[in-house]
């Protein structure tokens, strides 16, 4: 196994494009389902999803490639998408939860994702340079989520899960 250094030059599959891949699939999965299952327990999935997603990026950060490479920085990406993320559920199950006002924002739970999404790839831009990608995947995000408000939300999972899977893999290539 070729292992990266900051003299060698890094294999196509390196560890971000790897998690890039692994998030856009999860994204486009659980997005898709959430589109055609807009019940509570869905959160019970996105649960296991992070875990996934999160999980693999651990696993990712623990190779020997990773402290080789000098990429120990990525600890705060890490850090900072597990909070993203954390929030973002905690926020997702809320309207879930008896008979609050809380209850009618459950029907902008993908425009919030869209959001949230945009909002975690600008704070990973402010870690991980190149800084312009992120910021230009976290805008696209922002924008469909405003898209999204503007023209209806019937679909807003779909297009999370796509925007979102998109903005993953632009990632791959820009990174």
């Amino acid at each position: 196994m070729q292992t990266e250094t900051l003299a060698s030059p890094a294999p196509f599959w390196n560890i971000c494009r790897r998690v890039y891949l692994v998030w856009a699939v999860l994204l486009l999965m659980g997005f898709a389902a959430t589109q055609f299952h807009q019940e509570a327990s869905i959160n019970w999935l996105w649960l296991v999803i992070s875990l996934l997603g999160l999980g693999y990026m651990v696993r990712q950060t623990s190779l020997p490639e990773f402290r080789a490479a000098g990429l120990v920085h990525l600890y705060f990406v890490g850090l900072v998408w597990t909070l993203v993320i954390a929030l973002g559920m905690v926020l997702s199950v809320l309207p879930f939860v008896g008979r609050t006002a809380l209850a009618s924002l459950s029907q902008y739970l993908g425009v919030f994702w869209l959001f949230q999404m945009g909002l975690g790839h600008w704070l990973n831009g402010m870690v991980d340079p190149p800084r312009r990608p992120y910021w230009i995947t976290g805008g696209i995000q922002i924008l469909a989520g405003i898209v999204c408000l503007v023209w209806g939300l019937e679909w807003q999972f779909l297009v999370a899960g796509g925007v979102g899977a998109l903005a993953m893999l632009l990632l791959i290539p820009l990174h």
